[in-house]
């Protein structure tokens, strides 16, 4: 035997919150227009990464929230560590072919930026940016 259980709508909206926060998680529904406003001010870097170099899609930074994605276009593991005023971040490691993202918010002033596996950095990958 079941009993009737009445809803006056809020189950049925935090169930619809959840969707969304779930779809947003998983990469859906992610162009600017569905973003929340915090969200669509996040700009986007592509770091190219291969043996022995690490490239940017932009050399101009102003302060803000960035979410670079490393694109390792080489065979050998890859990844991205950043450190600059407040910011000492990286990403996961992943091997040729892959890609991961690290999320960050600069400040006014230089940061370094380089591949943490092994010796890659003394190799070549490595680079600064000034955000102004």
């Amino acid at each position: 035997m079941s009993a009737a259980i009445r809803s006056r709508g809020t189950p049925r909206l935090a169930t619809g919150l959840v969707a969304a926060a779930l779809t947003l998680a998983v990469g859906g529904g992610t162009t600017a227009a569905a973003m929340p406003r915090a969200w669509a001010s996040v700009t986007p870097v592509t770091v190219t990464e291969r043996e022995f170099s690490l490239t940017l899609s932009t050399k101009n930074f102003t302060p803000g929230t960035y979410i670079f994605t490393i694109n390792n276009a080489g065979t050998a593991s890859h990844g991205l560590s950043i450190k600059g005023p407040g910011v000492n971040s990286t990403s996961s490691i992943v091997s040729g072919g892959k890609s991961t993202k690290l999320t960050v918010a600069l400040k006014k002033g230089t940061y370094e930026l380089w591949c943490p596996v092994d010796n890659h950095r003394s190799m070549g990958m490595m680079t600064t940016i000034s955000v102004k």
